[in-house]
């Protein structure tokens, strides 16, 4: 499969994207980073399928035979560009019981896209990107944080996380396009008193 270079420009601003709305100083919660990223590239496949998501509640799960068939693709080009940025894997990682996901990202699978969709689709029009095409520069994108956020959670872990989010992505009906971003419950530390 060849990424064009419109799909380049896309999984850059996507980067960008993503460390402007997730970052503080672009220093971001590696895990929440990759699984928004992937969350992304899986919502924009499910897309791509011209399913009726019309009425459907956002969140809800949905399965079809295309995400069956074509979600491997997105993990096959995260695997491929991971090789090409020189990140290397330890296959009896990826394979056994250990296969951690690090720690749990900070935001649902509705906030991830919801927080990114609408400026996403935007731009992937602005580069003459079907959903498809977005799709495979979104798994792109997702690949250059993992290794960004390598040496803080290990490759694994973040080739775990963003294998798991583009399965989610691609199996969870999201949010209507132009709805406003879900808000984001924040958290409270412990010494707060409620």
């Amino acid at each position: 499969m060849e990424i064009n270079e419109a799909q380049h420009e896309f999984a850059g601003q996507l980067v960008d994207l993503i460390a402007d709305r997730l970052g503080s100083g672009r220093a971001v919660h590696p895990e929440t980073a990759i699984a928004t990223s992937a969350r992304l590239a899986g919502s924009l496949l499910l897309r791509s399928f011209g399913l009726d998501l019309e009425g459907a509640e956002p969140g809800t799960v949905i399965l079809s035979e295309e995400a069956n068939e074509q979600g491997p693709q997105l993990i096959g080009i995260l695997s491929a560009f991971l090789r090409h940025l020189g990140v290397s894997l330890d296959a009896k990682s990826l394979e056994g019981r250990s296969n951690s996901r690090g720690r749990e990202p900070e935001l649902s699978v509705l906030q991830s896209v919801s927080l990114l969709q609408d400026a996403a689709l935007s731009a992937a029009s602005e580069w003459g990107l079907e959903f498809h095409q977005a799709a495979q520069a979104a798994a792109l994108a997702t690949a250059f944080i993992v290794k960004e956020c390598a040496n803080n959670i290990g490759a694994e872990v973040g080739f775990n996380i963003a294998t798991y989010g583009f399965i989610e992505g691609a199996k969870t009906v999201p949010p209507s396009l132009g709805s406003e971003p879900e808000a984001v419950v924040e958290k409270k530390p412990w010494y707060k008193f409620w």
